[in-house]
């Protein structure tokens, strides 16, 4: 497994070719600006937004779109790598059992990726589960 560092601008070409992991947050966010290059309407993004939240677990636009997201509050409100964690292995179990992407992208800025962040999804990813998977991008 390949894990890379790109910038928005940079992967905005290769958007196609991945399966993106963000948070749950409509407005000016990563989410939106996925869900709006895959065709979502602002309501289908808020109300998916809405589901992920309430629930506190990891949901998924799969198969309409290759977006999955992990509750906000995990980025926004408590840093704690820890609970991140386990939601990252989450979306890593359904996308070995459902999704099966080979790229996946994950993009939690807010403007910037926070260290934990970094940490979590690196912690995740080098565990030797995840073989099924050649590339992982970083959005910065």
């Amino acid at each position: 497994m390949n894990i890379i560092r790109m910038t928005e601008e940079a992967f905005r070409p290769e958007r196609g070719q991945y399966h993106v992991l963000t948070y749950a947050e409509e407005g000016f966010s990563p989410l939106n600006i996925h869900a709006e290059s895959a065709g979502l309407t602002k309501d289908e993004i808020v109300a998916f937004a809405a589901q992920v939240n309430e629930r506190g677990e990891t949901g998924s636009l799969y198969p309409r779109a290759g977006i999955s997201a992990v509750p906000r509050t995990l980025i926004r409100d408590v840093p704690d790598s820890a609970e991140l964690r386990k939601q990252i292995v989450a979306f890593l179990q359904a996308n070995r059992t459902v999704i099966k992407a080979t790229r996946v992208a994950f993009d939690f800025r807010t403007p910037r990726v926070q260290r934990y962040v970094v940490s979590a999804i690196e912690a995740v990813m080098l565990d030797g589960e995840n073989s099924q998977i050649e590339v992982v991008a970083i959005i910065e």
